[in-house]
């Protein structure tokens, strides 16, 4: 039985994310930038076959994964600037687990995450909860700052924390890795509140709009390959002095599991390091 259950998962897993890059296909192509993804991967048929692969390799490490929610969270390191990460929609801490690895590896210690309720709550609930964890954090440090790093609708909160009259001067810098900016067309399947406030034009990708960016260095990492922020001009910010940078064609889960991600991120916060 467990393995019947478990090829009817894999099942259904198969044909959601195929479902996905046909919707990808189809809102890319009405919006006119299958000509920029075919030239930016190499390939239209490369590009979707990377993503297609990444994307079912991510819903394999994922769904063990969270066997660890019943662990606790390992312990920050007390030195070094802290790092708060904040995982997307329908996700949860875990999210994080091969990306702290290498943050570890490159001396970044203080390491924490930021878990929201994405299924009953709504977007203003999950940002208020990281505004208080954010007070928590900085309250321990008068004069420091935090690195924010958000996956998907994680850096839209990041992202809305950040421009925070409060926070602005306290962020020493701002990564969002695969994040919705614009919203994604994709949300009309949404099943929730959350989600469906992701639909370009709605409250979220509204209030991304309006939140000011924060004076600090902000990455913004993206591939052409996104099966769930489509079309690809969503994952744009659309604001002078962000660093946009495009990694190899990916499955957007996929992002949390790159080492050429984790590395385009380590690089970028490599200026902010202290030796602990």
């Amino acid at each position: 039985m467990p393995v019947r259950v478990f090829l009817y998962v894999l099942l259904g897993l198969t044909l959601f994310t195929l479902l996905r890059y046909g919707i990808f296909l189809l809102s890319n192509a009405l919006a006119g930038r299958l000509g920029l993804i075919r030239e930016e991967a190499g390939g239209l048929g490369s590009a979707v076959a990377r993503g297609v692969v990444t994307a079912m390799a991510a819903d394999v490490v994922a769904l063990p994964s969270i066997l660890f929610l019943a662990l606790p969270e390992r312990p920050a390191s007390p030195t070094g600037t802290p790092v708060l990460m904040v995982h997307g929609l329908y996700h949860n801490r875990t999210a994080w687990l091969v990306f702290a690895r290498r943050l570890r590896r490159v001396g970044f210690g203080n390491l924490h995450t930021f878990g929201y309720n994405s299924f009953t709550k709504d977007f203003d609930q999950a940002l208020a909860g990281l505004k208080k964890r954010l007070d928590a954090l900085l309250a321990a440090s008068p004069d420091g700052k935090v690195i924010l790093i958000g996956h998907s609708l994680g850096g839209l909160l990041c992202r809305c924390a950040a421009g925070d009259p409060r926070f602005r001067d306290r962020v020493a810098a701002l990564v969002a890795l695969g994040s919705p900016h614009g919203g994604s067309e994709l949300a009309w399947l949404g099943g929730n509140r959350m989600a469906r406030g992701l639909i370009p034009g709605r409250t979220i990708p509204e209030a991304v709009a309006e939140a000011p960016d924060p004076d600090c260095p902000r990455l913004a990492v993206y591939t052409v390959a996104d099966d769930y922020v489509i079309p690809l001009d969503l994952l744009r910010t659309g604001r002078p002095g962000w660093d946009e940078r495009i990694c190899a064609p990916m499955g957007h889960v996929w992002m949390l599991y790159s080492p050429e991600v984790a590395d385009m991120v380590t690089d970028f916060l490599r200026p902010l390091r202290q030796v602990e």
